[in-house]
């Protein structure tokens, strides 16, 4: 079983990246996914990490999400890595992929991600899903019966909600148990957005709560705890809504087991006790340290490689 946790590359992604990278937990069936979305300076620098740790990492060469593959002179390029056996160069199937693009070699695996049925159709009749190494598809059972080759099964978890609701309203949940299942289906492995969800925004968008997101396992039920500050009703004082949503992370975390209290987490309780406020850019960070610290010591559990 591998598990392809996937990333937009902004700045909080990069550096959560990076940091477990360097902390050199992750087992080698847990491979993250980079989309670029922004030339800067964290991307190569969390290539890097990955490469010199020989950790597995996939870039998405074509990324669609962003105008950063319209730049042509990048400031800050990852490809001088691309020929280091632990990257592998990923594409998103658009009209335009090339396929000899996705053909592996003895020193280098290939990934393609594939979001659309009638693009798998067209892909399939011109015979390029043979090719990639992995192939990561949502989980349908159209797509199922199209394909005729091992596949991971690529799905957004992440809940947003709308205008008129917030995150106070589900404040514990399901996130999920696709590992549980995979096997049944026919997968190889899984894939998710993990807790930041598969919608992009170029500048973000203002939030009335702040929130704090922690992953935590009931069994072999991946669950998700909302800490949601107490004023919401606008967009004013991120500092001491902070606080409030962070006040109920120190009480809670405590009564949990020993594995949902990850380094990620307890730092983050720790501001708390400190009554620091270090930014949402570094709470969100953590917040995806502490997801990456879960999956890796259940993986390392459940999964041995």
């Amino acid at each position: 079983m591998i598990y392809f946790p996937y990333f937009r590359g902004r700045q909080y992604d990069l550096l959560a990246l990076k940091n477990i990278a360097q902390q050199h937990i992750l087992p080698p069936n847990i491979i993250p996914i980079i989309e670029p979305v922004r030339d800067i300076r964290a991307l190569p620098q969390t290539v890097a990490a990955f490469v010199t740790h020989d950790q597995p990492l996939v870039v998405i060469a074509n990324p669609t999400v962003s105008d950063y593959a319209l730049t042509q002179q990048k400031l800050y390029d990852w490809r001088p890595y691309a020929t280091n056996p632990q990257l592998i160069v990923g594409h998103v199937l658009t009209p335009t992929t090339i396929p000899d693009s996705l053909t592996p070699t003895a020193d280098h695996r290939t990934l393609l991600v594939a979001r659309q049925y009638d693009e798998l159709v067209a892909a399939k009749q011109a015979g390029w899903l043979a090719a990639p190494t992995y192939l990561l598809v949502p989980p349908e059972a159209r797509i199922r019966q199209l394909i005729d080759r091992p596949s991971v099964s690529l799905f957004d978890h992440a809940w947003l909600p709308e205008h008129d609701r917030s995150y106070a309203d589900i404040t514990d949940g399901f996130f999920s148990d696709d590992w549980a299942l995979a096997a049944l289906d026919g997968y190889q492995g899984v894939s998710d957005y993990t807790i930041g969800g598969a919608h992009y925004s170029e500048h973000g968008y203002p939030a009335r709560a702040v929130t704090l997101h922690l992953t935590y396992f009931a069994g072999d039920q991946l669950r998700i705890h909302r800490f949601v500050s107490d004023d919401r009703d606008d967009f004013r004082h991120p500092k001491e809504k902070f606080f409030q949503a962070v006040a109920k992370l120190a009480q809670w975390l405590p009564e949990q087991d020993a594995a949902v209290q990850t380094p990620a987490a307890q730092a983050l309780a720790a501001y708390h006790d400190q009554q620091h406020f270090p930014g949402l850019g570094v709470v969100k960070r953590l917040s995806l340290e502490h997801h990456l610290q879960t999956m890796a010591a259940y993986f390392k559990a459940h999964y041995p490689v």
